[in-house]
């Protein structure tokens, strides 16, 4: 099974329990769920984890929202729940990625779960995508969705799902599903309506402007003024000479499927592909054009230490007449300082913790030493302003913060993963913060809510969540955090 760091997810959206009845199919004319993390349609966001095993392969874990976040309901999804198809095997990657959104419009978001490495019939590495159908009292049943790409190679298939978004990417009003393929295809749009039967509206590819993209993280939001979801999508393209990754992007409405502009990412085996987010969409100028910030937190020995990217957005796509600004831990007002295996830039994350309307920068330094333990990690928050980010005024958040659940220890990589979503509906983004802290004999790893606050994000009122279980046969982590 591939190996991930656990990761937060868009219900933020991550959450777990026994299933739910099944439900008669949804009602056509339903208007589409406003949050797209709501699977039960009571307003509240639903938190998503994807992380830990059932048996011999992967899990998802739903904490269901409340008017204070996320509560005590706890739902666990696996392979071997009742309505979901298929069965639990070993390396099938089942929860390797996930997003969610209402893609049958009947009021309730839905659960998709990538399985990137099942194998289908006598095909190995087919991949697929598991939507799990919301509904009044939760998430229920589920309908599997294969890759529209043919095998290239005899019994070998296209892994389809190491990574998946959701969004109205055509602008016809239906939520769409962007997913990753190893193939000629690179990216594969499947477009909504989805039906329980396994029905959608058709497929493209996003491929078709590249000798073979090679994709490997995906971020969708709003980056255009108009009304439907752009996308970025972080590889490169194997006919090219150079080892530069690219953050391609593509426009949302009817000319989706071609490359509507491009930034170079240089790199030097530096970025973490594959791993945790490390790339956010975020309005951080208010200027209505959507930002794309780039962290790059691995490091090689003797290798530039982490930094994150800020590419400023424009009317039609990246704004490339703008220079991008480079943030480290030496920036000024940025706190602690760039040393060697911090990592800074691992994962990132954008949201409105402070609720002024300017989209803030959440950062990931999951290597940072700090009070004599190694390893402890850290998280940073920088702030959006007239202008853009700025260290002006950044605040750093460790597991010795005030009102924060634990204590700085050797190797728990607090901020390993980052999600800003707003689970109060306080008009501010509570962040969601992943640690791979060891609890007991039985229990490993924490996720921390951080509340939004109007002075920023703040541990006060903090709470947390179990991430792993290890009273299982067989463990592996997994994402905590969906799209």
């Amino acid at each position: 099974m591939r190996a991930r760091s656990t990761v937060l997810v868009a219900a933020a959206a991550l959450a777990a329990a026994v299933f739910t009845p099944l439900l008669a199919a949804p009602s056509a004319v339903a208007a589409p769920a406003k949050p797209a993390d709501d699977f039960n349609g009571d307003g509240y966001r639903d938190f998503v984890m994807l992380g830990g095993s059932h048996g011999k392969d992967g899990r998802v874990t739903v904490v269901y929202g409340t008017s204070t976040g996320p509560g005590t309901r706890v739902q666990t999804i696996h392979q071997d729940s009742p309505g979901i198809p298929g069965a639990v095997e070993e390396g099938d990657a089942w929860g390797f990625a996930a997003t969610s959104a209402d893609l049958d419009r009947d009021g309730y978001a839905d659960l998709v779960v990538a399985s990137p490495d099942e194998k289908v019939g006598d095909i190995a590495m087919r991949g697929g995508l598991t939507v799990v159908w919301g509904s009044a009292k939760g998430l229920g049943s589920g309908t599997v969705f294969h890759s529209p790409v043919a095998p290239e190679y005899p019994g070998s298939g296209d892994s389809f799902g190491l990574d998946v978004v959701a969004g109205d990417f055509d602008g016809d009003g239906d939520q769409d599903l962007t997913a990753v393929s190893q193939s000629r295809a690179g990216v594969v749009m499947l477009k909504g309506p989805f039906t329980r039967t396994g029905g959608h509206g058709g497929w493209q590819s996003l491929g078709g402007d590249h000798t073979y993209l090679n994709a490997s993280q995906l971020v969708a939001g709003r980056v255009t003024p108009d009304a439907a979801t752009d996308l970025y999508i972080i590889g490169d393209d194997l006919g090219n000479d150079d080892q530069d990754l690219r953050a391609f992007f593509h426009r949302g409405g009817g000319d989706f499927a071609r490359v509507a502009g491009q930034v170079r990412v240089p790199d030097d085996s530096g970025h973490q592909m594959g791993g945790g987010p490390i790339t956010a969409i975020g309005d951080f100028d208010k200027d209505g054009h959507g930002d794309l910030a780039i962290g790059r937190g691995y490091e090689q020995p003797d290798g530039e230490r982490g930094y994150v990217t800020v590419h400023y957005g424009g009317a039609t796509g990246p704004n490339t007449a703008r220079k991008p600004v480079k943030f480290t831990q030496d920036t000024a007002g940025v706190p602690g300082a760039s040393e060697n295996e911090d990592h800074f830039g691992a994962a990132v994350a954008a949201g409105d913790v402070n609720g002024d309307g300017y989209a803030d920068l959440a950062i990931g330094a999951p290597g940072e030493d700090l009070a004599g333990k190694r390893q402890a990690g850290m998280v940073t928050v920088l702030f959006g302003r007239a202008g853009g980010l700025s260290g002006t005024g950044a605040k750093a958040y460790d597991q010795n913060s005030s009102g924060i659940t634990g204590a700085v220890e050797n190797d728990d990589y607090f901020g390993q993963n980052l999600k800003l979503t707003d689970h109060t509906r306080d008009g501010r983004a509570d962040l969601m913060v992943d640690t791979n802290e060891q609890l007991d004999n039985t229990r490993w790893g924490l996720v921390h809510m951080l509340k939004g606050s109007a002075s920023g994000t703040t541990g006060t009122g903090s709470k947390s969540y179990t991430v792993i279980s290890l009273n299982l046969s067989y463990t592996t982590l997994g994402g905590p955090f969906t799209h």
